[in-house]
């Protein structure tokens, strides 16, 4: 019986241990349930947060995308702006850049702008070329006639019947003419340049030429005719010296008016001939 109460006791023993053990086991179990949910939940959470970071850099990638294509229409409106602003100096350093910025939003714009929008891009480029036209049309008037013209000439347009000695004219009409040429060479070849690639640069490139030559015309125009009517007059009778007097003066004239043309344009003009 000694034996017996001795052996239970090791049985409850047992039984105290297996009831820990099995308690122990159900913990086990329940830790081992929240560590599979919670790594579940942490790589959802991972998984979200990489797909985060994707889809923030398609975002910044869009965006920079969007930001550079919006870059040409707000440069168009800036270039808009100073075409129309009043203090606009085409002598400034920034006018030919800006010119240049104004041939890339052109492009840009021609070769990506869906059809949906073309009609509106058409004509906000028609009204932008216009503007164009217009102001440059202003700048052939500005360059040729007040940077040219000095006193002498006007109160030579003024009173016609005031034409100079030969030599006096020359200087007037030729010399302080060339002398301005670099003002407006530079200015005048960047349209020259994209006259050939838009219609539109060509159209301000006749109206300059038609603007010189309107200039050269009404200061030549007196002068050309009191010497042919000077030659009439002085060979009224030998008409064969006043067709060699009157052919070597136009030669004369011609050609200072070639070399006169080139100092100022690199591109030849029907309307010269």
């Amino acid at each position: 019986r000694q034996m017996r109460d001795y052996l239970s006791g090791f049985q409850e023993q047992c039984d105290a241990i297996l009831t820990d053990v099995n308690s122990a086991l159900q913990h086990l179990e329940s830790l081992q349930k929240q560590y599979l949910f919670v790594s579940t939940k942490t790589g959802t959470l991972h998984e979200a947060c990489e797909q985060l970071l994707k889809e923030q850099s398609e975002l910044v990638d869009l965006a920079e995308n969007i930001q550079q294509k919006l870059s040409y229409f707000n440069e168009l409106e800036n270039i808009n702006t100073k075409l129309n602003s009043p203090t606009l100096s085409v002598n400034s350093e920034g006018f030919i850049p800006m010119l240049a910025k104004l041939d890339d939003c052109i492009a840009y714009i021609s070769s990506h702008v869906s059809h949906s929008a073309f009609i509106l891009i058409k004509l906000s480029q028609l009204c932008m070329f216009m503007l164009l036209g217009c102001w440059m049309k202003h700048l052939g008037w500005v360059l040729f006639f007040h940077l040219t013209l000095n006193s002498e000439t006007s109160t030579l347009l003024l009173d016609p019947s005031a034409v100079p000695n030969s030599d006096n004219a020359f200087t007037l009409f030729y010399v302080k003419f060339r002398a301005a040429a670099p003002k407006v060479r530079t200015l005048i070849e960047q349209v020259e340049q994209r006259s050939e690639k838009m219609p539109e640069y060509q159209q301000v490139l006749n109206e300059i030429h038609q603007c010189y030559l309107d200039q050269r015309e009404l200061l030549l125009g007196p002068s050309i005719a009191s010497t042919v009517t000077e030659l009439t007059s002085q060979n009224n009778r030998d008409h064969c010296a006043l067709v060699r007097s009157g052919c070597a003066f136009m030669v004369h004239v011609c050609q200072d008016e070639h070399q006169l043309y080139n100092e100022f344009f690199t591109k030849p003009t029907p309307k010269l001939e």
